[in-house]
């Protein structure tokens, strides 16, 4: 698959408190960190998304359409929500911004709109996502219902 370049749609996500989730259960956190990072990776794939960025527990994946990352943020927080998490619940909050951004050989350029997406993310709680009112504007389905979470 090609990655999306000029006008992007980008999907930002991290665990809410998982720097207090890996001081309080450091044995587990590995494990439950792969379950996370095996669902986003599926979801985001599933929905013809490009994750270029991992760190740590914080994901940046690209989309041709906000139609596609809305499918695959609501795909992972329905698997992340039906999930047993033992000892601690994964609460994982996202955001989605559409602009302008040129991929690059170390990722993507485009200040404006990846700085406005991790601000979008930012505001959220784990289990939400929210979207900018440039991507609302731009969906053709699934961003018509959401109308609650946009900022």
């Amino acid at each position: 698959m090609t990655l999306p370049s000029g006008t992007v749609t980008f999907l930002f996500t991290d665990i809410e408190g998982s720097t207090k989730l890996a001081q309080q259960y450091p044995d587990e956190m590995p494990s439950l960190l792969a379950r996370h990072h095996e669902i986003l990776n599926r979801t985001i794939e599933t929905r013809n998304g490009n994750v270029f960025q991992i760190v740590g527990d914080s994901f940046s994946a690209a989309f041709h359409t906000p139609d596609d990352a809305l499918s695959a943020a609501l795909d992972a927080q329905r698997y992340l929500q039906n999930k047993s998490w033992s000892p601690a619940p994964i609460k994982v909050r996202m955001g989605l911004h559409t602009g302008f951004a040129e991929r690059h050989a170390d990722g993507y350029r485009g200040y404006l709109t990846l700085a406005r997406v991790q601000r979008v993310m930012s505001c959220g709680h784990g289990g939400q996502i929210l979207l900018s009112s440039m991507s609302q504007s731009r969906c053709a389905n699934n961003c018509r219902r959401a109308q609650g979470c946009v900022i």
